[in-house]
């Protein structure tokens, strides 16, 4: 076991969401990174379908609605209908490899597999195996944003050199949603559980965000629900790089991100301790 009073251990951080200072929630950057490297040889072996998964449904939608329907749309704030769409696809398809890393594949490594229980019988912690997962779900979402940004700019869909920024957008917008993601599986008690979610959050926030119309064309009050949701957020960062319409509201976006990364992690790490250690 890691001894967080020894000399050598000055990267540890103790019980860093208030868990009661239990052992077990300790966290240590090699321990996550320790996970991280565990989920990617796993992934190795099966890559070329999660690539497909994670790439078929976005470019489907950049090039069926982007190009199709954005024949008959025209422009929108000055921007071509396909421009509009493509960069909020970048922030959708983001979402989708988070959450379905951190919701299907954790629950089957947590129940299914007992990959969880395997590794808890090592140093490793469950606060460091939870954050190797979001990790590695942003890892994915980096890869995925990488690849949807080389096809935007092959399409001509990029209008600013901004968005070679793109792929590390992708990355730190998968980081709440990697965490929102957690936190919805340390409460599932099945597979069936995800169906709420995936229903009335995730498939909410890919119509009511601003992938396909700006929120300013709704009524006030839908949209400041439409403001509280992080994909409206994610759309406003990956859209601005695209487009090169950046300003000082890219920080408070980034803010609102955050503090949903804060707030949902730790609520996870507590739940999933009361479910998994006490």
């Amino acid at each position: 076991m890691i001894d967080a009073s020894s000399g050598g251990d000055s990267a540890l951080l103790r019980d860093p969401f208030g868990l009661g200072g239990a052992t077990d929630e300790r966290m240590h950057p090699a321990s996550v990174l320790r996970v991280v490297r565990r989920n990617f040889l796993s992934w190795r072996r099966f890559y070329r379908a999660s690539l497909v998964s994670a790439l078929g449904d976005p470019l489907l939608f950049l090039f069926g609605i982007g190009w199709g329907l954005g024949r008959f749309v025209g422009e929108i704030d000055g921007v071509p209908y396909a421009q509009f769409v493509a960069s909020g696809i970048v922030a959708s398809s983001v979402m989708n490899v988070a959450t379905f890393e951190t919701t299907f594949s954790t629950f089957a490594r947590m129940r299914e597999q007992r990959t969880y229980e395997a590794i808890r019988a090592t140093p490793v912690s469950l606060t460091e195996i939870m954050a190797g997962d979001v990790l590695w779900a942003c890892c994915k979402c980096l890869l995925t944003a990488t690849v949807m940004t080389l096809v935007l700019w092959v399409a001509g869909l990029l209008r600013s050199p901004w968005a070679a920024l793109l792929p590390l957008a992708g990355f730190l917008v998968g980081v709440p949603f990697g965490a929102i993601g957690m936190c919805v599986t340390s409460r599932a008690q099945s597979w069936d559980y995800f169906t709420y979610y995936f229903t009335f959050g995730v498939s909410l926030m890919f119509y009511f965000s601003g992938i396909f119309f700006p929120l300013a064309s709704m009524p006030g009050a839908l949209q400041a629900i439409a403001w509280c949701l992080p994909l409206a957020h994610g759309v406003a960062i990956t859209r601005a790089l695209a487009l090169g319409t950046l300003g000082p509201m890219l920080l408070v976006h980034a803010a609102v991100l955050a503090l949903y990364c804060g707030i949902t992690f730790r609520l996870a790490a507590r739940w999933m301790h009361r479910r998994l250690v006490t």
